[in-house]
């Protein structure tokens, strides 16, 4: 009798060694899982982002490829008003001297019209520059914005045709 108690000792025993290794080995065995699969993924992503960076620089290879380049427009046809040297509307004034022309396309109507009507145009004119302050004439934007104020005001009294542009051939504030 001892020697079978002896015994199942020493096969529990080696039952417990064996749990224990494949116990080790199964945590080893998950952890290589883990790793495997975290370069897994990491070789996904590369590879997604592979594609998206790619698929990105076609589409705006094709944008570019898509622009049709056009003639320039014709040149309008231009009047020229006399010059206008006027004050700013500020505490200490400036002097602004200012030339313009009106650019329209080609049509003798507008052409007969704005000669008929240089005078309106320039009292027009003078109104809009008179009720400027030197910050209101001093950047490009605020020229841009004049510009477009003298031909909205312009086209109002038109019959014949409409400005188009509105060009200044000199323009110093001082």
């Amino acid at each position: 009798m001892g020697d079978e108690d002896l015994n199942d000792d020493i096969d529990s025993g080696e039952e417990s060694v064996e749990e224990a290794g494949s116990a080790g080995a199964s945590k080893l065995i998950k952890i290589l899982m883990f790793v495997v699969g975290a370069i897994a993924g990491i070789f996904v992503i590369i590879l997604i982002s592979y594609t998206v960076s790619k698929y990105v620089q076609e589409r705006a290879y094709q944008r570019e490829q898509d622009i049709v380049v056009a003639p320039p427009p014709p040149p309008l046809s231009h009047f020229s008003l006399p010059d206008f040297a006027v004050t700013t509307k500020d505490a200490e004034p400036h002097f602004a001297k200012i030339s313009i022309s009106l650019g329209y396309e080609d049509n003798v109507e507008l052409n007969t019209e704005l000669i008929r009507r240089t005078v309106q145009i320039q009292h027009l004119v003078n109104i809009i520059l008179r009720g400027k302050r030197y910050e209101d004439l001093d950047s490009v934007e605020d020229t841009v914005a004049l510009a477009e104020e003298i031909k909205a005001h312009v086209n109002v009294i038109l019959i014949s045709g409409k400005i188009k542009e509105v060009y200044f051939r000199e323009f110093v504030v001082n």
